[in-house]
């Protein structure tokens, strides 16, 4: 399975992304292209420390998010970093580093392919046990009927 399709799985959930520049996105996954661009919803924006203490990206920053929006807060190792709280992103699918899943996740129900699960379904490889029951009744009995010539 292809991991965009993975990812398009993962719709409503809580994920945390990792852009390669160090920015740290967090928020709801609400749609995966298959270029890989994400679109989160209610997000938490996280600038990263060397792009944090240069004046020239704060200046980016600040093109895009309001001062309302801007503020700065402190990240798991001590550091103060410019945090912001937008409604909505779209993150170009080359620029993401990682994507961090959420613990409670079942991974082994979303890694299983839909599509090759109906061709094994097709071919009688998986079968539901109402089915193996039907088919035991038939197969039980097998009466061959013989053929005339006619």
């Amino acid at each position: 399975m292809k991991l965009v399709y993975f990812l398009k799985k993962l719709r409503n959930e809580q994920v945390t992304v990792e852009l390669k520049n160090g920015t740290t996105v967090w928020g709801t996954l609400q749609n995966v292209s298959p270029q890989m661009n994400a679109t989160l919803t209610n997000v938490k924006l996280s600038l990263a420390r060397s792009a944090s203490s240069t004046a020239g990206s704060s200046a980016l920053a600040g093109m895009y998010l309001s001062d309302s929006q801007l503020s700065l807060g402190s990240s798991s190792d001590g550091s103060v970093r410019p945090t912001a709280s937008l409604q909505y992103i779209n993150i170009r699918g080359n620029t993401i580093r990682q994507i961090i899943l959420p613990d409670s996740l079942n991974l082994d129900a979303l890694l299983v392919d839909e599509e090759q699960w109906r061709r094994l379904k097709r071919t009688d490889r998986i079968t539901s046990e109402s089915s193996k029951k039907r088919r035991a009744d038939f197969v039980s009995n097998p009466v061959k009927r013989i053929r005339r010539g006619v």
